[in-house]
């Protein structure tokens, strides 16, 4: 009975850590988006919510269309491209997430902390696709150790709601 119960335990462990550590699939976002052709650009003219909101945001298709009065004619954009102002807006996929009972505000980070995109997304203006996973893990361990060479603030109520 001992022997079973070991088992059980030693099963339910490895299973859990399996969940924990699995390679996640790679992210495909609907338009392979070129990061590098518009790298002249700051962050901020598409992911408008940078600098005033907790999200960044992904850029509305109106914001596209600013530039682009036609799709781009390269990996099935036309698919998924806006085909006037009141079209279905286009299906990005969300790369970064923190979990439900961490608040992150972009605003609180990029204004005030005048943090670089680059601190936590990398190279991503370089980038001629679209990642395929976060640049960074975003995990605790990594919002301290930030916090910490930063001198910021480790109030935990600051980010756990």
């Amino acid at each position: 009975m001992k022997a079973l119960i070991r088992f059980a335990i030693v099963t339910l462990g490895v299973a859990a850590l399996w969940l924990l550590v699995r390679p996640r699939p790679p992210i495909k976002q609907p338009l392979d988006f070129d990061h590098a052709k518009h790298g002249r650009m700051e962050c901020v003219v598409c992911h408008r919510g940078v600098e005033t909101a907790a999200r960044a945001g992904y850029p509305a298709d109106a914001v596209c269309l600013e530039c682009h009065a036609t799709p781009p004619r390269a990996n099935g954009a036309d698919a998924v491209w806006p085909a006037a102002r009141t079209a279905p807006r286009i299906a990005w996929v969300r790369v970064n997430r923190v979990p439900d009972h961490v608040f992150f505000s972009h605003r609180r980070h990029v204004v005030l902390a005048n943090l670089d995109c680059v601190s936590c997304h990398g190279e991503v203006g370089k980038r001629s696709t679209p990642p395929a996973a976060p640049a960074t893990r975003l995990d605790m361990n990594t919002c301290e150790s930030c916090h910490e060479r930063e001198n910021a603030n480790n109030d935990c109520a600051a980010c756990h709601l």
